[in-house]
């Protein structure tokens, strides 16, 4: 009886330390210009806007051409 319940407490935190490892960081889950701007310019307040505008603009652009409706796929 010990040795099983000794078993299944190492595969919990076996299951556990797994699942702690692949949840994403909060600064991790970021996506978009916003955070390839913070990523490529950490200290530099003034070439971080200026990238994120040109990211929007370039995304946005990129939207209409490629605006073909709304397609969702489960």
């Amino acid at each position: 009886m010990l040795k099983k319940m000794l078993l299944v407490a190492g595969a919990s935190f076996v299951l556990a330390g797994a699942t702690m490892i692949a949840a994403p960081v909060p600064a991790e889950a970021r996506h978009g210009c916003d955070a390839r701007a913070d990523v490529l310019y950490p200290h530099n307040k003034h070439a971080r806007k200026g990238y994120k505008k040109s990211c929007k603009v370039d995304h946005r652009a990129w939207k209409k051409r490629n605006n073909k409706g709304i397609w969702i796929v489960l």
